[in-house]
């Protein structure tokens, strides 16, 4: 009995032998937690290394505002982590802080280190012209500066009654719509056109070197600037001399001699030494469909 019982204990307390499926899981498990260690290391020695670090930022499309002045409003330092370049927030960040800029778009190159931001600046689509001087004007209605004369530049001037403007700050609204216009507005057909005065009632009156004035409706500068010519051919071509065409609204559009309009006598001379702007109609208006 008592060897009975030595014999069962000792069975008992034998280890159970692993089996060959358990022994290759066993080491399969062991191999994971070694690579995933070291793994880990690696990870933290990228994270920490200068080769994962901002070591050179280009700014390109750049032609008026500085470099220093977008890489500030984007956000990204030298030697901040790659890791951490939010490269759509910085993007929104230089197009919120900088008006001269309309669109950003920014690449990271990890084997240089190098963040690439690529700007597209505003145009400058008008100058502005009041009793205090010329401001250069950009397609958002952004002031961007002043400048000492308006002659000999490719744009259209620019005036409205009492719209008072600040460098580096937004136009009033009415004055805004306008250059939103305008940016639409191919450089060709504005060729003629020397002023643009801003009414305040949603139009415009367009001031030609030709003599003729045209009354526009700001949503549809963009059509009627491309009408402008056409009209003018078929007014001419029927005798007619330089008076108002009335572009607002749907064609017909209509015809008014100078002499005719209402406040023909007390026009508001105009930067370009022209009449303020001219509106209404009379028996004497004429149609072109």
């Amino acid at each position: 009995m008592t060897r009975g019982r030595t014999g069962g204990e000792r069975r008992d307390s034998m280890p159970r032998q692993e089996t060959t499926q358990e022994r290759e899981r066993r080491k399969a498990r062991n191999r994971r937690i070694v690579v995933s260690f070291f793994a880990f290391i690696g990870l933290v020695a990228v994270l920490e290394s200068p080769l994962a670090r901002v070591r050179h930022i280009e700014v390109s499309g750049n032609t008026t505002v500085p470099m220093a002045q977008i890489v500030a409003s984007s956000g990204i330092a030298y030697g901040e982590s790659l890791w951490e370049v939010n490269r759509k927030r910085a993007a929104s960040d230089i197009v919120a802080k900088v008006p001269m800029v309309d669109h950003a778009a920014i690449s990271v190159s990890w084997p240089s280190g190098t963040v690439s931001i690529r700007v597209h600046e505003r145009d400058v689509v008008a100058v502005y012209a009041d009793p205090s001087g010329f401001y250069e004007l950009m397609s958002n209605g952004y002031v961007y500066q002043k400048i000492p004369s308006a002659m000999g530049l490719p744009y259209p001037i620019v005036t409205a009654q009492d719209s008072k403007l600040s460098v580096h700050g937004m136009a009033p609204a009415a004055v805004s719509s306008v250059c939103r216009q305008l940016a639409s507005v191919p450089a060709s057909e504005l060729i003629g056109v020397s002023e643009i005065h801003v009414n305040g009632d949603g139009t415009v009156t367009l001031y030609l070197d030709n003599d003729f004035e045209v009354l526009a409706d700001v949503a549809d500068l963009r059509g009627s600037v491309a009408a402008i010519q056409p009209t003018i051919r078929y007014f001419v071509g029927k005798g007619y001399r330089p008076g108002l065409i009335d572009l607002t609204g749907s064609p017909p559009y209509r015809y008014t001699p100078f002499a005719s309009l209402p406040n023909s006598n007390v026009k508001t001379p105009a930067v370009s030494s022209r009449g303020g702007p001219a509106r209404g109609t009379s028996p004497n208006t004429t149609s072109h469909s």
